[in-house]
């Protein structure tokens, strides 16, 4: 009797969990198919298949096939996306019980017009590249230096910078020489301006009053083209300084050297007077008021008048031994930017440059008379050098125009 009750449980047991498993299999359906590229055939990996109004949503597999499951009985609509494909709908897709709904899909590629797109930047005149690429594309042979060259070493103005420049070098602390041929042969430009001679007797620039901090880049040209001045034989150095700054800066720099053979020597000098330190003289040094303007005058006057002319002239030349101090050199550099509400903005770039030195120099001189020695003499020469420099810039851009001073 108990095997039987026994055996009746068991029965009971199995009879719910067939129904019940025959329950959940008549009550859910499965969509499954392949997803294939229209032009090719081929199947497409992970195209995104999704049962609409549903969180249901699966990716095609390697060979391209899905299968959605767990669906009730019902009709559904079917999304399909993939990138750089047009997205598809599928509607009226009927899911029966305990069955599987095939639905192949075939995407075709998206086609679109873009439309048209303008980048507009800026090229760094400063940097090395934009200089490289320059004499890359450039008809003229050409040498130079940038910004970013200039500003890893210590040279405080552009005489000093140009002794970095191919096929340059520099004379007397300032005037250039380019591939042996001296200033007169060479045109100096800033901004694509010619530079005028600051030398009263010779055709020359002097390179030391521009600060080097003010410099973009520096370009040497050493042949001719119809854009550049054609009075040259050595090159055209042209100058592009810093146009407008990004941000308001303020820059003070000092510099100074120690030579052994000038530094803390005894230096003889004349007098000197109130501004000699600014490189300019204070008036000590001009011609009184009765002195002759001219030679002709001078030569025709008597020579009891001449004595007297002479008497007039300030004597200025007593020794004086003082000690040489060591090199000094001061930059200071203001730049400022504004920015108006029409989209203009001005900027201004203002920079001064001090230098002074003294040196000493020896000089051995032997003269002969044909190959006979007459006598020797040595020479001391006592050099004070005074450069103050100067170079504002000033630009005001508004859109795509600009106006620089």
């Amino acid at each position: 009797m108990k095997s039987q009750l026994t055996l009746k449980k068991a029965f009971i047991t199995l009879l719910f969990v067939v129904m019940g498993a025959t329950v959940f299999a008549q009550g859910t359906g499965k969509i499954s198919g392949t997803v294939t590229d229209k032009k090719t055939g081929e199947t497409l990996i992970g195209v995104s298949v999704k049962v609409a109004g549903t969180t249901k949503a699966v990716g095609t597999d390697v060979e391209g096939r899905y299968v959605i499951g767990g669906l009730a009985s019902g009709k559904y609509v079917l999304e399909v996306s993939y990138v750089s494909y047009g997205k598809k709908n599928i509607t009226d897709i009927e899911v029966k019980d305990g069955g599987t709904t095939s639905v192949n899909v075939i995407l075709e590629e998206a086609s679109s017009t873009l439309n048209q797109v303008v980048i507009t930047t800026s090229v760094k005149q400063e940097s090395v590249n934009t200089l490289y690429a320059a004499q890359k594309n450039s008809v003229r042979i050409s040498s130079g230096i940038s910004a970013d060259q200039i500003r890893k070493s210590p040279d405080k103005n552009t005489s000093e910078v140009l002794k970095r420049v191919s096929g340059a070098s520099i004379q007397d602390g300032k005037f250039l020489v380019i591939r042996g041929l001296s200033d007169r042969y060479n045109v100096a430009m800033v901004n694509n301006s010619l530079l005028p001679s600051t030398e009263p007797d010779r055709r020359a620039f002097s390179f030391d009053i521009i600060p080097s901090n003010m410099i973009d880049k520096i370009v040497i040209n050493k042949t001719a083209s119809p854009d550049l001045p054609g009075d040259f034989a050595g090159g055209v150095t042209q100058v592009v300084t810093k146009d407008i700054p990004d941000n308001n800066f303020i820059n003070f720099g000092i510099t100074t050297g120690y030579n052994t053979q000038s530094t803390f020597k005894d230096f003889t000098s004349n007098e000197r007077n109130s501004t000699d330190f600014l490189g300019f003289d204070d008036g000590t040094r001009s011609l009184p008021s009765k002195f002759p303007v001219s030679r002709g005058q001078y030569n025709s006057a008597s020579t009891d008048l001449r004595v007297a002319y002479t008497k007039l002239l300030p004597n200025l030349y007593a020794e004086k031994i003082a000690t040489a101090l060591p090199l000094q050199n001061y930059q200071f550099t203001w730049g400022n930017v504004n920015k108006f509400k029409n989209e203009g903005t001005f900027g201004s770039i203002i920079s001064l440059n001090y230098r002074k030195e003294q040196n000493i120099r020896e000089a051995e001189r032997e003269a002969y008379d044909g190959i006979n020695f007459i006598n020797k003499y040595q020479d001391l020469n006592y050099r004070y050098n005074v450069a103050l420099g100067g170079l504002a810039n000033f630009s005001y851009k508004i859109r795509r125009n600009k106006i620089s001073l």
